[in-house]
């Protein structure tokens, strides 16, 4: 008798893996447009010397830049190091391109935002470089699927040197 075996390969995310997040940016950058009143492309710009930064939401034409956080509730571990990161390189992008731009940091969550709006070195940042701190209302099932996300991240970053 001989068996046959096939092999099935299925496309599983790794834990860690952030689909959601990402497609949840569409969403926001989405809800946005309707805040900034004009249309947001993401885009990869070139800022000379071969170096290339990529922006989740950019205007030409009205001198929009910003970058979106999808995060549901607070920011942790290194979120507010990346995310005055990322305030740093609008302002790097918008010294390059020269003249003024709006730069927009926007949240998924009211929670996340409080770090930039609050009495933190970085939001002191926010306020005396002119970023506009937005918050955009995510659907539930939007909400949802990225808090489980979050949820299966946790646990595949855990600490693993527990001994």
């Amino acid at each position: 008798m001989m068996i046959k075996a096939s092999l099935m390969i299925v496309n599983v995310p790794h834990a860690s893996d952030s689909r959601e997040q990402q497609q949840a940016e569409n969403s926001i950058r989405a809800l946005l447009v309707k805040e900034v009143g004009c249309p947001l492309a993401e885009e990869t710009l070139s800022l000379g010397n071969g170096v290339m930064v990529k922006i989740d939401g950019v205007n030409h034409q009205r001198r929009v830049l910003c970058e979106i956080y999808s995060r549901i509730g607070k920011l942790k571990g290194s979120q507010p190091d990346k995310l005055a990161s990322d305030m740093l390189k609008l302002l790097t992008v918008e010294r390059v391109l020269g003249g003024n731009w709006r730069k927009v940091i926007c949240f998924a969550d009211s929670q996340a935002a409080k770090y930039v709006q609050g009495k933190s070195w970085l939001a002191l940042t926010a306020r005396q470089a002119e970023f506009d701190i937005v918050v955009v209302e995510l659907s539930d099932s939007e909400r949802h699927l990225i808090s489980a996300a979050q949820q299966r991240q946790v646990m595949v970053n855990s600490s693993v040197s527990e001994s």
